[in-house]
């Protein structure tokens, strides 16, 4: 087992814009995206440079409908040397679609990024973390459709279901053809029966910069990598807000102004790969993609 300051942790980032707000009635609908304030380019472009700046490479989980709309920004991402992974097209619920339109979704999602980019997309991460221990068929769809590793478990219970049963390390899961589909689901922390979120979006925002270092930590010691996840709106305390109730409110933009001086941290503190680089030298993926 390498020493846990030597092990290489998930770094990744959920391409979506600041509308992007999941099982929320005031949210805009699809048919207005288009013309509503664009922030995710200058906030991915940021991201990109505090990467740059810290020599660290990334996972970018990116919605096929951003890559339609910014291909540019997709290219430069690609560009500067990190992976292109699919978020799903409309930044559905994955629940909510049911398996003949998940993969639907799924298809269109990696065909506009694929085309983008020219290599294989091989992770998917579901919007909201909306795989459940109740969508087993959703594993398979997302193998079927060519990805070899899908990173949207979130052991513990949240908003959008999550899965309080599912390994809070990488591991393979089964499918019914008898192959296997790698998953690094998101990085919890355990106190005594309990689990909660230390990692990503608003729980790293929401604690202390020690408790976040203290969760990955644990992670390492155990001899597994933890997962980071942001999102571009995260770095901007300025961008629009969608109209909700309070608690969502906190949630959603708690401590915005937090986001890059703990990333910046973590960047310096801990080890960091794209999430297809830690998969492989754990060999829960092939080292050559699939085409």
């Amino acid at each position: 087992m390498a020493p846990p300051s030597e092990i290489r942790n998930g770094l990744s980032f959920d391409i979506e814009e600041w509308f992007h707000i999941l099982n929320l009635p005031t949210s805009p609908a699809p048919d207005s995206w288009s013309s509503l304030r664009v922030t995710v380019v200058r906030n991915t472009d940021r991201l990109l440079e505090i990467l740059e700046a810290n020599s660290v490479h990334a996972t970018f989980f990116v919605l096929g409908w951003i890559a339609r709309q910014h291909p540019l920004l997709v290219r430069r991402i690609a560009d500067a040397g990190h992976e292109i992974a699919c978020h799903g097209d409309m930044h559905e619920l994955c629940y909510e679609q049911g398996p003949l339109r998940f993969e639907e979704d799924l298809r269109r999602a990696r065909g506009s990024l694929g085309d983008l980019v020219g290599a294989p997309i091989e992770g998917y991460r579901a919007p909201g973390f909306s795989i459940l221990a109740e969508t087993p068929w959703a594993f398979e769809a997302i193998a079927r459709q060519g990805f070899v590793y899908d990173s949207s478990i979130f052991p513990a219970q949240r908003q959008h279901g999550g899965d309080t049963g599912a390994p809070v390390h990488p591991h393979a899961i089964s499918l019914s053809d008898g192959s296997q589909l790698a998953e690094f689901p998101m990085t919890v922390a355990g106190w005594g029966p309990l689990r909660f979120a230390v990692a990503g979006g608003g729980y790293l925002r929401l604690f202390p910069y020690p408790v976040v270092r203290w969760g990955i930590r644990r992670m390492n010691r155990a001899g597994h990598p933890g997962c980071v996840y942001l999102h571009p709106r995260e770095v901007d305390p300025g961008h629009p807000r969608v109209e909700m109730p309070l608690g969502r409110r906190f949630r959603s933009y708690v401590n915005l102004a937090s986001t890059v001086p703990k990333l910046t941290r973590l960047l310096r503190e801990f080890r960091f790969a794209p999430l297809r680089d830690v998969l492989r030298e754990r060999g829960l993926i092939d080292a050559a993609p699939r085409k």
